[in-house]
């Protein structure tokens, strides 16, 4: 993410040059040389020029549009070229419409009037991406362009704004300079984890504000069914803001009673996990509840904020089933449950949380292997893709030409198979995959010539076990290729697989509420296996080798794969 910040910092800068703005470094340490920019990036402030005087519609419009990427002053720049009664009504934090800045428009009258009192102006934008006023990041499900109003009104003779559409239009490039992402956290149910909700916010002297007010407000739309918060309905920041002073950031709440020690030791969790660290000069949360400053013992029992799996893969060679070593030339059997495995003639995987289960496909469908007990089919249908299972111990199935027939398969009970209907359309699905916490679930679906890659938020009952899905699915990325496989990287990461004709692939490895990021993967490749970060990221190819990144290549690691089996944390 800062290596692609970087850039587009050298992009704008080059630009501001161009078009009267100019941005400059307000942070950081004077140096000489190459600073490297993975491990800094400096802040930059957009300076704009005022509206000039006698400028046409257009160029008041454009002027405006450029002025509202710098956030300065409650966006004092961009209010200057609004009307006084308007400037005092825009609402520049009601979201923002992320374009492509080449495809962009203008459509202004030729000639105005000396006399006219006011005119109109239409700005074309390709929309490349959205955010919500509570800085969430969401792909769009079509990029055909959007048309957007401006009405201007003559003030003393000039052309000023009167009506435009709240939040800001922005380009690609200088989005990644003015907005940054910060991860609020949540919990699952049972409040074992800690799951992260990607949000962008602008303005780094106020990001710990924002945070806070997307925290009380709660998780987003699509992670909402699947996660919990410790903080009630009704509570709100009694001063509207969130001071730092001397590294501690001031959390004052109200509005309703608390009186549950444990509640407040949770809210204290989400609000440090949320801003020490994060944000700039944040080293402490001081949490104050209707003027009373608060004491928090820590959670005595801390919820986990990204599970580990085993780092060895866990594969089949047409002979063997168990993790593969270091040196890629053994397979270590699983204890219990590998001399059944390998019985099955098995071509898929998925391994539960300390290796306790397994769930198989075969050309029987998909069965549930238990330690030392035999093999018990739960999905007989035929054309199934590789299972998913999670941590409860749920084995998820469904028919590759079927998408919308997902079923749940409980590992106890009365009721042993559960229909979950989905979010998602489809004509086809490669995978799916549920999150080491259990909370989401992504999936890679085919349509016509393309691939989608989606994510909703997994609804449980008291028991754990799963009831729905998320009505509204997080849309990532998109590529025209053939649909193969997903993974999570960790506890907010995933990575997508595509093929494309004459056997190339792409890679798109994107944070959830993220920017995506494509690359070129090995030729061939058919099937993802992470380990614990983007650096463990493993692709099996047809050709039955698994190859691992190597600087900007592959290199293999090992040969003879038939497949790589996906892993629960223990």
């Amino acid at each position: 993410m800062r290596r692609r910040a970087f850039g587009a910092s050298l992009a704008l800068a080059m630009a501001a040059l161009l078009s009267g703005c100019v941005a400059l470094p307000t942070s950081g340490p004077v140096g000489v040389g190459n600073p490297d920019p993975v491990e800094e990036s400096a802040e930059l402030d957009t300076f704009v020029r005022p509206p000039q005087a006698g400028a046409d519609p257009e160029l008041i419009v454009q002027g405006f549009i450029e002025a509202a990427a710098s956030p300065r002053g409650n966006y004092g720049a961009a209010r200057d070229y609004l009307t006084p009664e308007f400037a005092a009504e825009w609402q520049p934090g009601a979201g923002a419409t992320i374009d492509v800045l080449a495809d962009r428009s203008y459509e202004a009258p030729a000639e105005v009037p000396e006399d006219a009192a006011e005119t109109r102006v239409s700005v074309g934008a390709t929309p490349a991406a959205a955010l919500t006023a509570t800085g969430e990041y969401d792909l769009p499900a079509s990029t055909a362009e959007v048309t957007l109003p401006y009405r201007l009104e003559r003030v003393e003779g000039e052309w000023r704004i009167a009506e435009a559409p709240d939040g800001i239009l922005i380009d690609e490039l200088t989005f990644g300079d003015v907005f940054r992402p910060y991860e609020l956290a949540f919990f699952d149910p049972d409040f074992r984890y800690l799951v992260p909700d990607l949000r962008w916010f602008a303005g780094r002297d106020t990001a710990q504000t924002s945070i806070v007010r997307a925290l009380l407000a709660g998780p987003a739309e699509w992670l909402a069914p699947g996660v919990e918060s410790a903080f009630p309905e009704g509570v709100t920041l009694e001063t509207g803001a969130v001071p730092v002073a001397n590294g501690t950031a001031s959390v004052e709440l109200s509005g309703v009673s608390f009186d549950d020690v444990l509640t407040v030791q949770r809210m204290q969790e989400q609000l440090d996990e949320s801003l020490i660290g994060v944000v700039r000069n944040v080293d402490e949360v001081a949490l104050a509840i209707d003027g009373a400053v608060q004491d928090v013992a820590p959670l005595s029992d801390a919820p986990v904020h990204d599970p580990p799996v085993d780092p060895r893969p866990v594969v089949y060679d047409g002979t063997s089933f168990g993790y593969l070593s270091a040196s890629g030339d053994e397979i270590e059997p699983i204890d219990d449950i590998s001399p059944q495995i390998e019985g099955l003639a098995p071509t898929a995987a998925a391994v539960g949380p300390q290796a306790g289960s397994v769930a198989v496909r075969t050309q029987a469908g998909v069965s549930v292997v238990l330690p030392g007990e035999a093999a018990e089919v739960r999905d007989p249908r035929q054309g199934l893709i590789a299972p998913a299972i999670d941590p409860h111990g749920v084995i998820w199935s469904v028919p590759a030409t079927a998408p919308g027939e997902l079923v749940a398969y409980l590992p106890s009970g009365e009721e042993r198979e559960r229909p979950i209907p989905v979010p998602w359309s489809g004509s086809t699905i490669a995978a799916l995959e549920v999150s080491r916490d259990g909370t989401r679930i992504i999936a890679l679906l085919g349509d016509g010539v393309g691939t989608r890659f989606a994510a909703a938020s997994i609804e449980r009952d008291a028991d754990g076990m799963p009831v729905a899905l998320s009505p509204v699915v997080l849309n990532l990325s998109a590529l025209a290729g053939t649909p193969r496989d997903v993974a999570w990287l960790d506890a907010n990461t995933v990575a997508s697989l595509t093929s494309l004709p004459g056997g190339d692939t792409r890679l798109v490895v994107q944070e959830l509420g993220g920017v995506p990021d494509t690359i070129a993967g090995p030729e061939g490749g058919v099937q993802l296996d992470a380990g614990n970060g983007e650096r463990d990221l493993r692709v099996r190819t047809s050709a039955g080798t698994l190859d691992v990144q190597s600087g900007v290549g592959w290199q293999t690691r090992a040969e003879g794969i038939d497949f790589v089996a996906t892993q629960m944390p223990d």
